[in-house]
């Protein structure tokens, strides 16, 4: 009994493993099939991740935006596409060897500030400055973004180049700063005559704000009738691609009236379309009212100063401008379209010689506010030169705006007859020479000289030798013709410092200074021998003379000019005693 009982007890407990066994055995199972199913799927997902990252490389190699993968510790380049290499000029081993600050030319504490900026603009990108290998700076826009790899934080970057896109904003950026600034009224008008834009200059000339004037029609802000007879014609026609320029008289209630100066400009799109039309009016009331101030001025003056050849004009100091009455074109010999109107064009029509002396004098009269006066020389058209005189006022009006008003008059006929008269009174009429006062008081300054400095200075007496017989022979006016010829050579013989004069009839005398008695008597016989040799031809006559020549020199501080005469006349005689055509010393 006790063996059937534990035969069955054993039997149960049999049972019971075999049970469990076999509950293991499908446990096992179950856990090998998910394993299995596990490491299938991971063999699946490592093969996805393996085609994601071929993708990405793909991707990241082959685009053309430039990528830079970026150690964001270190900040050096542990990644570039061929994009990269090709934008900024290096191979990939240089490219890989580099830290992002040899490219980025900004300081840390500019790339912070431009970080904290993009934040507070809420941009998701930054503006730097990237330097290319050849050293060239380019404005670039960059996206960055941390990545994970591998356990471990990257950032990945795409750089746009926005160089042509900067200079392109900072152009129009100049472009409205010039605009706003302007002092001339810059409005833009569409074809239903609305304003688009209008500058600060337009709006302060009509005291209103910007939405005011901006989205208006043309008529409500200058006025119904203005606007059909003045404006709205002109605007049709550069609406149809015209370009005009007109004077406008602006008359507003409330507005002091205003002359404009208005040009229209046609504005093209892309299309070629003329949708808007750009004006441009500058205020030229002030310019206008000095018009008729001078108009006036003008009339006033115009038949005094037209009755004695004297000619008016006005310089605006300030821009430099020039107004002429016709008499100053006539003075200077131009005409009115000639004439630019400017200060420069004036002076370049002063003689060369008398310029920088004239604007100098002017200039002094200018900084210390006093009359201008000055005789000068100008050069008309054709060469001739003619001798000016002028005068004038300064003047200064209300913001210190200065202008010089003044005359000039053609002091020429003057000039030329107080020549002819101060060459009537020094020169020998029939020949040319020096006559017996010029010479007077020429050697007489010279003996001064020589008593000052203790130079030697020597006289020359010449007298044709039987002049009377050429006169006889052939008649006065052949002897005239010699002594015209005799004038002629003495001049060229003698040097240009030497005084040559006639002193009476055929007798003619020379002061040579800084000359001994040699070297005087060397130049008295050159002079003779020339004259001995030079033939006259009166009508179909040939006269040959000859000359005899006294010589004598200072003596000292005491010798007077009168007596040096004495002494080359006593020279003379006796050259004359001696058989004349020679020369002796006194």
């Amino acid at each position: 009994m006790s063996n059937g009982k534990e035969e069955h007890i054993c039997k149960h407990f049999v049972s019971e493993r075999t049970a469990e066994l076999e509950e293991a055995y499908n446990r096992l199972a179950d856990l090998n099939s998910k394993l299995i199913k596990r490491d299938l799927e991971r063999e699946e997902a490592q093969e996805a991740l393996r085609q994601s990252e071929a993708r990405f490389r793909a991707l990241f190699e082959n685009n053309h935006a430039v990528m830079l993968v970026i150690e964001p510790k270190t900040g050096n380049i542990v990644d570039a596409n061929a994009a990269a290499m090709s934008y900024y000029g290096y191979s990939a081993k240089s490219l890989l060897e580099m830290n992002i600050q040899q490219i980025n030319t900004m300081s840390p504490e500019e790339v912070k500030a431009e970080m904290r900026c993009a934040e507070k603009e809420k941009r998701d990108h930054f503006e730097f400055c990237h330097r290319l290998a050849n050293g060239e700076i380019r404005n670039v826009e960059v996206f960055s973004g941390p990545v994970k790899v591998d356990g471990r934080t990257i950032l990945y970057s795409i750089i746009h180049d926005i160089t042509d896109r900067k200079l392109a904003e900072d152009t129009l950026q100049r472009y409205e700063r010039i605009i706003e600034s302007s002092p001339d009224l810059i409005s833009l008008v569409d074809r239903n005559y609305h304003y688009r834009m209008v500058n600060n200059a337009y709006l302060n000339m009509f005291g209103k704000d910007r939405e005011e004037i901006e989205g208006r029609y043309m008529p409500e802000v200058i006025g119904h009738e203005f606007f059909v007879n003045r404006v709205k014609p002109a605007l049709d026609k550069a609406f149809q691609g015209e370009t005009l320029r007109r004077e406008n008289l602006l008359e507003i209630p409330g507005l002091p009236p205003q002359y404009l100066s208005a040009t229209y400009h046609p504005v093209e799109d892309k299309n070629g379309s003329t949708n808007y039309v750009a004006t441009n009016e500058r205020n030229i009331t002030d310019q206008k009212r000095n018009q008729q101030a001078l108009k006036r001025f003008a009339d006033r003056l115009s038949l005094a100063t037209d009755a004695g050849k004297i000619g008016i004009w006005e310089w605006d100091v300030e821009s430099g401008r020039l107004l002429w009455d016709d008499m100053m074109l006539e003075i200077y010999d131009v005409t009115r379209e000639q004439l630019n109107g400017t200060f420069e064009e004036w002076t370049s029509r002063v003689h060369p010689d008398d310029r920088d002396e004239t604007e100098r004098r002017l200039e002094d009269a200018l900084e210390h506010g006093k009359p201008f006066e000055y005789d000068f020389r100008i050069i008309w058209p054709d060469g001739q030169i003619r001798h000016i005189k002028a005068a004038a006022l300064l003047r200064t009006e209300d913001g210190g705006h200065r202008f010089m008003t003044g005359v000039n008059w053609d002091e020429t006929p003057t000039r030329q007859l107080e020549d002819d008269l101060r060459r009537m009174a020094t020169t020998d009429p029939l020949t040319g020479a020096n006559n017996r006062r010029s010479f007077m008081d020429r050697a007489g300054a010279e003996i001064a000289r020589s008593h000052r400095y203790g130079s030697p200075v020597t006289m020359l007496t010449l007298d044709i030798d039987n002049f009377k017989d050429i006169n006889d022979t052939y008649g006065h006016p052949a002897g005239d013709e010699v002594l015209k010829a005799l004038v002629r050579t003495s001049l060229d013989t003698l040097r240009i410092t030497d005084v040559f004069a006639r002193m009476g009839g055929e007798e003619f005398s020379a002061i040579l200074p800084e000359t001994d008695m040699e070297a005087a008597k060397l130049s008295a016989e050159r002079l003779r021998e020339t004259l001995a040799s030079t033939e006259v031809q009166v009508d179909d006559q040939i006269i040959s003379y000859t000359v005899s020549i006294g010589i004598s020199q200072i003596q000292d501080d005491n010798d007077t000019l009168s007596e040096l005469m004495r002494r080359t006349d006593t020279a003379l005689y006796r050259a004359k005693d001696l058989g004349r055509n020679r020369v002796e010393i006194a």
